[in-house]
């Protein structure tokens, strides 16, 4: 039976906390380094925000330009209505990232799945392309956790205030969404209520390294 971190099985109106691990090339070393740059980061998070507005849109590597009359045009043609997926928060560090999303149709196109797909593909072209490698950048499949109601804000306190990880880096909006929190979210960021993060939450094992 394949562990219930690696089931696919997203439904309508539940919470999910997902966490991808770059590359591996041998067990005793650390992980490939999904972000090197701030142009790494910046694309990344221009890609999770473009497929979460747009999930059945024309794949951001085609776009020529993306300006508000882009945005007006690939909206209107959607055939989604509401936006199939929510997130909630996300996390990226030097060699991994977490993502805290709501499914709101429950079907494997155009959901988390379709969303996870594009974002991971799209990311593994522009990082071969600008660092010259080839192949896969990721360790294995992304893993998954669904969330209680009571886990979900605690978990994200957990996120924007991660272990050994400062607070300049964490309140950058390249690297996590807690400026979304303390100030005017972007509009592709669904702020909910915090807590002080003290509830034990069954994504811990997601965020150990």
């Amino acid at each position: 039976m394949p562990s219930k971190l690696f089931l696919r099985n997203f439904e309508s109106g539940h919470y999910y906390h997902l966490r991808h691990q770059g590359k591996k090339d041998l067990p005793a070393q650390a992980g490939t380094m999904l972000f090197k740059s701030d142009a790494d980061y910046k694309t990344f998070v221009l890609l999770l925000s473009y497929y979460l507005r747009f999930p059945d849109a024309t794949p951001l590597s085609w776009v020529k330009r993306l300006t508000p009359q882009t945005v007006i045009a690939k909206r209107n043609a959607s055939e989604l209505g509401a936006n199939p997926t929510t997130l909630h928060s996300f996390l990226l560090l030097p060699d991994h990232f977490h993502l805290v999303l709501r499914e709101n149709k429950g079907t494997y196109k155009p959901g988390i799945s379709n969303l996870m797909r594009n974002l991971s593909v799209g990311y593994a072209m522009y990082y071969n392309k600008t660092y010259g490698v080839k192949g896969t950048i990721y360790h294995g499949k992304y893993k998954m956790i669904e969330l209680t109601q009571n886990e979900l804000s605690p978990l994200i306190t957990s996120l924007h205030h991660h272990n050994g990880i400062n607070d300049t880096f964490l309140t950058s909006p390249l690297h996590s969404s807690r400026s979304d929190y303390s100030s005017t979210p972007r509009p592709w960021v669904y702020p909910t209520p915090q807590t002080d993060g003290s509830t034990v939450i069954s994504s811990k094992l997601l965020l150990e390294k």
